[in-house]
């Protein structure tokens, strides 16, 4: 597919949401392979049913996020890219996570079974995502620097933990 060339570019902060297809195509193939990374990292701690309705929990969260903050802005025009993109940046870092994860043998049920070092891995991870949301947000909403965007990315991280801890609580 065309657009994992342009993800990676995004990922390194030299690409930008515009550079990806707007099309249904493009967003459909990287919210499969969200789904994908979040039940590889979701089966081993909730089990299929769980995992599955907090991943659908989690790409709802972020489109509605998306919509909103491009909306405020004024751009609503550029959500596909912009959701595909940030749902392509989290997919990916995702799976960097199950793989760190599997390789320090942690044990997510068990969060003092984590090594040093793959606690260490998880923030970089972190760190990451939130400097590649940022890079998106800036992006899509025209942001002169990237603070607004990595701070608006963080309030999509506090908001999407806080919902789907909640979820976690309905869905048993």
């Amino acid at each position: 597919m065309n657009s994992i060339p342009v993800m990676l570019g995004i990922l390194g902060l030299r690409r930008g949401p515009q550079d990806l297809p707007a099309d249904p195509v493009t967003l459909v193939f990287w919210v499969g392979v969200a789904m994908v990374a979040g039940m590889a990292i979701g089966i081993p701690i909730y089990g299929f049913g769980r995992a599955l309705a907090l991943n659908l929990v989690d790409l709802a969260v972020l489109f509605a996020f998306v919509r909103a903050v491009l909306a405020i802005r004024g751009v609503t025009g550029r959500w596909i890219q912009t959701y595909a993109a940030m749902v392509g940046v989290g997919a990916i870092l995702g799976v960097g996570m199950a793989l760190l994860m599997q390789l320090g043998g942690a044990r997510p049920a068990d969060p003092e079974s984590v090594p040093a070092a793959v606690m260490l891995g998880s923030l970089i991870l972190l760190v990451w995502l939130l400097t590649s949301f940022g890079h998106i947000l800036q992006q899509a909403m025209g942001f002169a620097t990237r603070l607004p965007g990595i701070l608006l990315g963080l309030g999509f991280v506090v908001l999407s933990s806080a919902i789907t801890q909640l979820a976690i609580g309905m869905v048993q």
